[in-house]
C-alpha cells in the first residue's frame, strides 16, 4: 500500500473549474484505490502552530490530493492517462522539457509517492463520490 500526494497548483478565479475537472477525473472500481481525498489549505484556526507547512502562496490557490493506492502501478495504470507527458526536444547538447497544463494551472502539478510505515485510527466516514 502507498499513499500518493498531488500538489495541485490553481490559478486564482478557477478553482471551481479544477474541483469540476477533479470530479470528472474518474477511477473505476477494482483499480487499486482504496480511498482518495481532495483537500484545500484551511485558514483557520489562525494560530501559527497549525500552518508549518510552506504550502500558501498569493499567486495560485492550493489543493493536496492524497490518495492510498495498492501499489504505485495500479495508481499510474489508473491515473497515468490524466499526467501530462513532457516533450524533450533536444538542440545544441541542451534539452528542452514542455509539458501541457490544464487551463485552470498555475503551474505543473507536484507528486510524490510515500511508503507507509505505520497506521493507526478507526474507519474514515463515506465517500462523497462513488467509483
Amino acid at each position: 500500500m502507498v499513499v500518493v500526494l498531488v500538489h495541485w497548483l490553481i490559478r486564482p478565479g478557477k478553482e471551481e473549474d479544477f474541483k469540476a475537472r477533479w470530479e470528472q477525473m474518474i477511477i473505476g472500481a477494482n483499480e487499486g484505490l482504496y480511498r482518495e481525498i481532495l483537500t484545500e489549505l484551511d485558514r483557520e484556526p489562525a494560530n501559527p502552530k497549525f500552518h508549518t507547512f510552506s504550502l500558501g502562496d498569493p499567486f495560485y490557490s492550493t489543493f493536496i490530493n492524497i490518495g492510498v493506492w495498492e501499489s504505485v502501478d495500479h495508481f499510474d495504470r489508473a491515473v497515468g492517462k490524466y499526467i501530462p507527458e513532457a516533450e524533450i526536444v533536444e538542440k545544441d547538447g541542451r534539452q528542452k522539457f514542455s509539458i501541457e497544463l490544464e487551463e485552470f494551472e498555475f503551474k505543473l502539478r507536484e507528486r510524490t509517492v510515500l511508503k507507509i510505515l505505520s497506521d493507526r485510527g478507526g474507519q474514515l466516514p463515506e465517500a462523497k463520490l462513488r467509483e
